[in-house]
């Protein structure tokens, strides 16, 4: 056979081989994109591609599951948005309306586990949330929502705390013994961060010693600014829960009792509103004073995009609610209300 011949076949032979793995390679490319479009493990993000009349270039959807479950949902972000559980779905309402344009025309199942329905003037975006870790957070992007899913229990969290006041700004005054608020909150704040760094947890403090968050603010300034450095500073932290610790004062001095906050007008109201109602049944429980209950606040400290809680622990201003804040064991006790409150919202933050 010439010599010639044979190296043809042997090209040839070569080129098939060539061939046959590309063709093998292609195909093990395809399965590994279409295991990762569904919730299970895998670490490749899947991409759900918009309608092209929405005219942007990001996907609607992108999910990615490497150590957590993280959803991208990349759409104008409107305040009037909304979200709330309901027999164990998460329904995230929309009405921005580019956000409505970048949805298909046809109600339908975007992934296994998320659909959505249209409304008059919105779309209602909903997610399964069946075999899925119990703990989620909601924040916004510059592209739009992130949900990011974790497992319960306190560890691995990352949580905020504020000492009301601090420096020049005491606070309120006791009327009887003289106690200032920022000594108060303090204290049971530091408690409050050993107990949960113990557990596991990240904690943000806004300060740890007696001064103003803002220190470039002067004496006889209104502390407004200094609120909102603990917004800035808090948002930036960008925790799973964010709490603030204050004592309350009022001219009648018979005013008594606990009454936790949250902000029905954020992101985040539905779980702060759990939030605040789990710290509050726990701080009634261990200091035994008269329940005021929770209320809705908008102070600028709730204004931050995590759940929020602001707790007003007993009246500084009432003769016996003082004596207790003065209590050398008073601060441990209210941390441990607190942390109690808390460790229930991360086993279980939704409600329904």
């Amino acid at each position: 056979m010439p010599v010639y011949y044979v190296r043809y076949k042997q090209k040839k032979h070569r080129r098939r081989k060539r061939v046959f793995f590309l063709l093998f390679a292609l195909a093990c490319v395809g399965l590994s994109f279409a295991l990762a479009f569904g919730f299970g493990k895998g670490p490749a993000a899947k991409l759900l591609s918009r309608p092209a009349t929405a005219g942007h270039a990001l996907p609607l959807l992108t999910i990615d599951r490497q150590e957590q479950l993280l959803i991208n949902i990349n759409i104008p972000v409107d305040e009037n948005d909304s979200w709330r559980v309901k027999d164990n779905k998460l329904e995230l309402t929309l009405v921005h309306k580019d956000a409505i344009a970048a949805f298909p025309a046809e109600e339908q199942y975007l992934d296994q586990q998320i659909c959505f329905r249209r409304e008059q003037n919105k779309v209602v975006l909903i997610i399964e949330l069946d075999n899925l870790p119990p703990i989620f957070r909601l924040s916004t992007t510059a592209f739009g929502y992130a949900i990011q899913w974790s497992e319960a229990g306190l560890a691995g969290k990352r949580i905020a705390i504020d000492p009301g006041h601090g420096g020049h700004d005491p606070g309120a005054e006791g009327h009887y013994l003289g106690l200032y608020e920022k000594n108060v909150t303090l204290a049971i704040a530091l408690e409050l961060q050993a107990m949960l760094e113990k557990a596991g947890v990240e904690v943000f403090m806004t300060r740890s010693t007696d001064t103003l968050v803002d220190t470039t603010l002067k004496p006889g300034r209104h502390i407004r600014p200094d609120l909102w450095k603990r917004h800035d500073l808090v948002n930036d932290y960008s925790p799973d829960l964010f709490l603030s610790i204050h004592n309350n004062s009022w001219s009648d001095k018979y005013a008594r009792g606990i009454e936790t906050y949250h902000n029905p007008n954020s992101l985040n109201s539905f779980p702060s509103k759990r939030a605040a109602q789990l710290i509050q049944n726990e701080l009634v429980a261990e200091l035994q004073r008269y329940s005021r209950g929770i209320k809705p606040k908008n102070d600028a400290v709730l204004q931050v995009k995590a759940p929020a809680v602001l707790a007003e622990i007993l009246f500084i201003s009432n003769k016996e609610e003082e004596a207790m804040l003065a209590e050398p064991d008073f601060a441990k006790s209210a941390a441990a209300a607190l942390f109690k409150g808390i460790a229930a919202f991360f086993q279980d933050p939704r409600g329904e």
